[in-house]
């Protein structure tokens, strides 16, 4: 165990698995388990791994003014930093949370909407409409509604004159470039 010069800050360890800590004018003790010896699993090396690329997502990131500026924007009291609201973007996938074909009716200017979230983003959602034999019917890029929070919508450019059995799926991108994924059949 240490203390500082003035005698008044201490923290450390006793043997092993006791740690020793002054917070405020308390001295917080702490039993910590012991540490795992052995070699992690394939889970924990996949973790470790992507925690590891999100973490130099994340510095690639406020290295760049214009990337930084825009993570800036995404501080809360949790997220702190812009490196936080980084890295926390590259480990959340977006999530498709509905589609909406009521106005799909197989013609040409029908609408599709989607509402589509992420944790910090979402920068782009493409929209597969594919035939109940699964031939692609079309396919292209939804433009987000500026005046409703995660509403993206999309225009059909091609006619689709059989409807049942026909599969919308939606995909949702982030910054880092992960997806999520959504689908309904009609």
């Amino acid at each position: 165990m240490s203390t500082s010069s003035n005698e008044t800050d201490i923290s450390g360890m006793l043997g092993e698995s006791v740690s020793v800590r002054k917070v405020g004018s308390r001295v917080v003790v702490k039993n910590r388990p012991p540490k795992k010896v052995g070699k992690p699993s394939e889970k924990q090396e996949t973790a470790q791994e992507k925690f590891q690329d999100a973490a130099q997502y994340a510095r690639q990131q406020v290295a760049v003014p214009e990337s930084k500026a825009l993570y800036t924007t995404g501080l809360t009291t949790k997220k702190r930093t812009p490196y936080i609201v980084a890295m926390t973007d590259y480990l959340s996938a977006p999530k498709v949370r509905s589609i909406d074909p009521i106005n799909y009716r197989g013609t040409v200017g029908d609408a599709i909407v989607v509402n589509a979230k992420d944790d910090f983003m979402v920068t782009k959602v493409k929209i597969t409409i594919t035939s109940a034999a699964g031939v692609l019917v079309e396919e292209g890029d939804a433009g987000p509604d500026t005046t409703k929070s995660n509403q993206w919508a999309y225009k059909a450019t091609a006619a689709n004159p059989t409807l049942t059995g026909t599969t919308i799926k939606a995909v949702a991108y982030d910054r880092p470039g992960n997806t999520g994924t959504a689908q309904v059949v009609l």
